[in-house]
């Protein structure tokens, strides 16, 4: 006979609960072996994928090159004459006289806010010669085939397309630069006040102005930007038009007032539509050849905007900025009321209050 200790124990812990406690204590042990192990297996996998996309990527990037070297060497023999004769072409002092007079003679347009068009920027065969000059599509970037671009000056690309391509860059910093402060010399002084105050005007007013940000832009039928300004930094942004003869003036840039606008209160790309501003179309600049587009970067709004019912549209434009030395530019704004230094912030400091 049991024991009345165990007849006891079988009463207290019958046999049935001690096996169904054994059995889920190695059921949760298992499941939980099961589930480290398929964490394990996904982790694997999501390595093996990175790698195998990382071999992808470097496959395609090493095929481009392959493809730009093979490019560059063929244009390079097409060009061998051309290329030789750039130096009476590529006249700097003749192309920024050229390049002030357009400027000088293009009427300051105050509305929707201060900008002008200028027609005949270059003179027609350095103009013609950058178009000949623009690189093959596999010189732009291809992550996105509707909005591509390649950073003035070129790292790599064919004789023609990098020596041509330079001497616009210098252009911009020794032609525009110079005759565009000094047509937009009123304006820009209010818009330096607006920003800094009577008390930093001096300051203000006396920051070195660089070019920054120059870029040859392809974009095609699908591409829209939304109206906005761009970062605070840039004081004045040009848009140089590089249009053949058959391209449509239809794409040009939208320049929009704003209703209810107000300063952007952070650094980066400004869209008054998200920040409570209401946009109105005012006129479109024409995308001709040979035309500029300059305007300051105070208020209103520029877009641009390609239906992908235009197939086959390719528009090509410079685009760079006018602005202070980031530096330079961090001494004034230090010099401000904290709530005025506030606005200088990037975006994703603002989000974070």
């Amino acid at each position: 006979m049991p024991s009345p200790l165990l007849t006891a124990l079988a009463k207290r812990f019958p046999l049935t609960r001690l096996i169904r406690e054994a059995w889920k204590v190695d059921i949760d042990h298992s499941a939980d072996q099961l589930q480290k192990e398929i964490t394990r297996l996904a982790r694997a996998v999501e390595r093996l994928e990175a790698n195998q996309q990382a071999v992808v990527d470097r496959a395609e990037r090493m095929e481009r090159h392959a493809q730009q070297l093979k490019e560059a060497a063929r244009l390079d023999d097409k060009h061998r004459d051309l290329v030789a004769s750039l130096d009476r072409t590529l006249d700097l002092a003749r192309v920024t006289a050229h390049v002030r007079r357009s400027i000088a003679n293009a009427t300051l347009e105050l509305e929707p806010f201060p900008h002008i068009v200028a027609e005949s920027l270059m003179p027609d065969d350095v103009y013609r010669l950058t178009l000949n000059a623009i690189p093959p599509e596999v010189f732009f970037g291809q992550k996105d085939p509707v909005k591509q671009n390649i950073r003035i000056p070129m790292d790599f690309g064919p004789v023609l397309s990098t020596r041509v391509w330079d001497f616009v860059d210098l252009v911009a910093r020794e032609a525009i630069r110079p005759a565009i402060l000094e047509k937009f010399a009123e304006p820009l002084a209010r818009h330096l006040d607006a920003l800094f105050g009577s008390a930093l005007r001096e300051q203000a007013a006396s920051l070195p102005q660089a070019v920054a940000g120059g870029r040859l832009m392809l974009r095609r039928e699908g591409y829209h930007l939304d109206p906005h300004r761009d970062p605070k930094r840039a004081l004045v942004t040009c848009l140089l038009y590089f249009a053949r003869p058959r391209d449509s003036e239809a794409f040009g840039t939208q320049l929009f007032r704003v209703h209810h606008d107000r300063e952007a209160s952070y650094q980066e790309t400004y869209y008054p539509e998200r920040n409570g501003g209401r946009v109105e179309l005012v006129t479109v600049v024409p995308y001709r050849p040979n035309t500029a587009v300059m305007f300051l970067n105070s208020g209103g709004a520029h877009g641009v905007d390609i239906p992908t019912s235009y197939a086959g549209v390719e528009r090509h434009s410079f685009q760079f900025y006018i602005g202070p030395d980031q530096e330079a530019l961090d001494a004034v704004i230090a010099g401000l009321p904290a709530e005025r230094q506030a606005l200088w912030r990037g975006r994703a400091d603002v989000s974070r209050m």
